[in-house]
């Protein structure tokens, strides 16, 4: 029973984040979607070579972001 409480209670308080880094975050996630778009659409393999980079980079910043939402 203490427990059920516990796990009531707990899902009631919502951890709160920074809306900028929240914010950044979903501009990455909307970088990504554009450029994984481009990617479908080019045949061009400098092209598709760029954006697999950029893709890749913005991997990488996601992945910073997301850590530091955790913290």
């Amino acid at each position: 029973m203490e427990e059920l409480e516990r796990e009531r209670r707990q899902s009631r308080t919502k951890t709160v984040r920074d809306p900028e880094k929240v914010r950044a975050l979903e501009s990455l996630r909307l970088a990504r979607t554009e450029l994984e778009g481009q990617l479908a659409a080019t045949a061009n393999e400098r092209r598709r070579d760029h954006i697999n980079q950029a893709i890749a980079e913005i991997e990488r910043r996601m992945k910073e972001a997301e850590e530091e939402l955790k913290d």
